[in-house]
């Protein structure tokens, strides 16, 4: 797929939400995550195909600016509407605001590898709310 050319949800290969959000685990100790578990070395989150597409959705409890490594994305809606004018053209970071979810088409091309995504806020990256996932 060329990046001038759009493309839409019906070509998805397959779906995946992602939660950004602060999780009190046993004891009370605050963690920031990404779908309620803590960044774990070596973990995996996911397996994209290399020249696929799929449709991926983003929510949080906070702001969280996501950014994608080395895969870039178009977004499609946001709490169900359509995008802003700012969300137009390939991306890979957006930024999702407190409550809402933004869903956006994820390119896969280039290289397989081990690839990560996570919220671009110093403090929640610092606290590893980041989860990695294996281009094959």
């Amino acid at each position: 797929m060329r990046p001038d050319r759009p493309h839409h949800g019906r070509t998805a290969r397959r779906s995946r939400r992602f939660d950004f959000r602060l999780t009190n685990e046993d004891g009370g100790h605050a963690l920031w995550t990404v779908n309620s578990r803590p960044f774990t070395l070596g973990g995996t989150w996911g397996r994209p195909r290399l020249d696929t597409v799929e449709l991926w959705a983003f929510s949080g409890d906070f702001r969280h600016p996501v950014h994608l490594h080395m895969a870039h994305f178009k977004v499609v809606s946001r709490s169900g509407r359509a995008p802003a004018a700012t969300d137009a053209g390939w991306k890979d970071t957006v930024d999702v605001r407190p409550y809402e979810t933004v869903e956006v088409l994820v390119r896969f091309a280039g290289h397989r590898g081990r690839y990560m995504l996570h919220c671009h806020d110093l403090e929640h990256e610092d606290m590893a709310m980041m989860a990695d996932f294996d281009l094959v």
